[in-house]
């Protein structure tokens, strides 16, 4: 399940996608954002209780002031979440872009194979012995050529074969229909 951080950064993504320079200043502002609301807690947490003697004894030893220290902690803290996070998003994104392409390739695969079955019944149709099966096969391969210009060719060739066979369609000899 995608965190509200998570979804936020793909809908960034997705907005910025032709602008790398947009994307990189939202997300120094993101971790802006974050750095704040991460110190303003820090902060009134420590002002308030006035749990952090350990802070303190280890700024005393550094020789820097006590906020300056648990500013650098906190900006630490965010920049790896952030870090981490987009790391994460971009894992997600590439295997959703992955299986994307995998669809589309199997949507191919499956076109083309019913356009062969579709190419294959009609030009059975074309041996038929009814008159309007063929009128019918005839047809189809008429579409499969408008749709699909990979086989224009081939069903130019198979018209053209057919229309040179005798065919006896027409009354029988003795007057019958």
């Amino acid at each position: 399940m995608l965190t509200r951080l998570q979804l936020a950064l793909l809908r960034l993504v997705k907005v910025v996608d032709a602008s790398p320079a947009l994307l990189a200043v939202s997300v120094l502002l993101l971790a802006v954002a974050l750095f704040g609301v991460l110190f303003g807690v820090v902060w009134a947490f420590q002002h308030f209780t006035g749990v952090f003697s350990e802070a303190q004894q280890l700024a005393d030893a550094i020789g820097i002031e006590t906020h300056r220290l648990l500013e650098f902690i906190g900006l630490f803290v965010g920049v790896t979440i952030l870090v981490g996070q987009l790391w994460l998003t971009h894992r997600r994104v590439s295997a959703a872009e992955s299986t994307a392409q995998a669809a589309q390739e199997t949507a191919a695969s499956t076109v083309k194979s019913n356009t062969a079955q579709q190419f294959k019944d009609a030009v059975e149709l074309l041996g038929s012995d009814v008159p309007i099966v063929r009128i019918g096969g005839i047809q189809a391969l008429g579409f499969i050529a408008r749709n699909y210009p990979e086989y224009q060719g081939a069903v130019a060739a198979i018209i053209d074969n057919y229309t040179q066979q005798p065919h006896s369609d027409g009354p029988e000899e003795d007057g019958e229909l």
